[in-house]
C-alpha cells in the first residue's frame, strides 16, 4: 500500500497561514516558481490583520551589507568611547507595534547581506536590537533550478522552515481575478485554457509557460495575467499592434494571439447596454464559438448587479446550458455571490440545474 505525501509543497493560502499562526516562533522561507505571488503574502497578511501590526517589505537583492548592520555612531561608556551600530528604519525595528517583515528575494541576496540577516530570521533581533513583542520575520525567493542564482546555505536554512509554494492553478486563480478586476478576457481566456497555469513539473510542450534553462523571453504567470489585464483594459485607447505588441512583452507570443483572439471576439458581442436593454432578442454568439460564450460569461460576472442580474439572466438562458453552468459556478466564487443568491431568477435557474452545480 503506498503512502501520501503530504507537506512537500504549500499553497499561497497555507503560506500565509502559517507566518500568521507560527511565524512568531518560526521563521519560514517560502520558494517558488516566478511571478506565482510569493511577495503577495506580505499584502494579504496586512488585509488580513490591519493595523495591528506594522508591515515591512525589504527588497533585500538591492541591500548592501550596513543596509543590514547599520551606520556606526560613537557613544561615551563609562568614559570609554565605543563603536555602536543605527539600525537601518527599512528593518522597521523603531516600531511601535509588532511587525511582519518580509526579505523578499533572500535567495539572491548577496553572501553577507544574508548572513546579516540570520539573526533576525533565528531571533528576532538586529545587532543589540529586537524586533517589538509578536512579530514576525519570513523570506521568498525562487526554485535554485530556475536559474537565477537564488541560493540560500545549508546553515542558514537549518535555522528557518524552508517550504516550497505551489504554483496556482487556473482553479484557484480564477476567483481570486474576479476579486480583483482582471478583465473578463483574461478570465475568459484562462477559463478556456486552464493549462497556462500549469506548472513546468506537468510535463513538457506547454506553449505558454516557462521551463527552467529552456524558457528565454516572456510567458505566463499569475503575475504577467495581471499585467495583460491592465493592457487590456486600457484597449480603447491604444492601436492593435501595440495592444499586441505590449501582451507579447507580457505573456509571449502564444498567450498574446489567443487574447488578441479573444478581444476581437470580445468586439463582435453586443454592447451590455444593449444586452440589458433586450435580453430576448440581443444577438447571441454560436454555440461553436467557445470564445465569444466564455467572454460573454465572465464579462456579465465582472458587471451584474442587483438591477442587471435578471435581465442578463434572461440573456444567459440562450446560450448553451454548459455556458449557463460555467456563470453559475464562477458567480458564486466571485464577489457578486451576495448578488446572485438574492436574485430569485438566479435561485430559481439553481434549482432547475441543480445537477450542473
Amino acid at each position: 500500500m503506498s503512502e501520501v505525501s503530504l507537506g512537500a509543497v504549500v499553497s499561497l493560502a497555507e503560506a500565509t497561514d502559517m507566518v500568521e499562526h507560527v511565524g512568531e516562533k518560526v521563521s519560514f522561507i517560502f520558494k517558488g516558481e516566478m511571478g506565482i505571488g510569493k511577495s503577495a503574502i506580505l499584502s494579504t497578511l496586512a488585509n488580513r490583520l490591519g493595523d495591528a501590526y506594522r508591515y515591512v517589505y525589504a527588497e533585500t537583492q538591492t541591500f548592501d551589507t550596513g543596509d543590514v548592520s547599520g551606520c556606526p555612531f560613537t557613544e561615551l561608556i563609562n568614559g570609554v568611547k565605543v563603536t555602536r551600530f543605527a539600525p537601518n528604519i527599512l528593518t522597521g525595528v523603531h516600531s511601535d507595534r509588532p511587525i511582519f517583515f518580509m526579505a523578499d528575494e533572500i535567495g539572491k541576496a548577496m553572501r553577507p547581506v544574508q548572513n546579516s540577516l540570520l539573526r533576525l530570521f533565528q531571533s528576532q533581533k538586529i545587532g543589540e536590537y529586537s524586533l517589538p513583542n509578536g512579530s514576525r520575520v519570513f523570506g521568498t525567493t525562487n526554485l535554485a533550478v530556475e536559474g537565477l542564482s537564488d541560493h540560500v546555505q545549508q546553515h542558514a536554512q537549518n535555522r528557518v522552515s524552508m517550504v516550497e509554494v505551489g504554483k496556482p492553478g487556473a482553479l484557484i486563480w480564477l476567483p481570486w481575478g474576479m476579486s480583483n478586476g482582471i478583465h473578463p478576457i483574461v478570465l475568459a481566456w484562462v477559463k478556456k485554457f486552464p493549462h497556462c497555469l500549469a506548472s513546468y513539473k506537468d510535463g513538457a510542450g506547454n506553449p505558454y509557460i516557462s521551463y527552467p534553462s529552456k524558457t528565454e523571453g516572456a510567458f505566463v504567470s499569475p503575475r504577467s495575467l495581471e499585467n495583460a489585464s491592465h493592457i487590456l483594459w486600457a484597449r480603447g485607447k491604444l492601436s492593435d499592434n501595440a495592444v499586441s505588441a505590449a501582451l507579447r512583452g507580457c505573456v509571449g507570443d502564444a498567450a498574446a494571439a489567443d487574447l488578441m483572439t479573444f478581444a476581437h471576439t470580445f468586439d463582435r458581442l453586443p454592447s451590455w447596454e444593449a444586452t440589458i436593454a433586450d435580453p430576448t432578442g440581443c444577438k447571441v454568439p454560436t454555440a461553436q464559438d467557445f470564445a465569444a460564450n466564455y467572454v460573454t460569461v465572465f464579462s456579465g460576472i465582472q458587471l451584474v448587479d442587483k438591477t442587471t442580474l435578471t435581465p442578463f439572466m434572461t440573456y444567459l438562458k440562450r446560450l448553451p446550458k454548459e455556458y449557463q453552468g460555467v456563470f453559475a459556478l464562477n458567480i458564486q466564487a466571485s464577489p457578486k455571490r451576495g448578488v446572485a443568491q438574492s436574485n430569485r431568477t438566479f435561485i430559481n435557474w439553481t434549482v432547475e440545474n441543480e445537477w450542473m452545480i
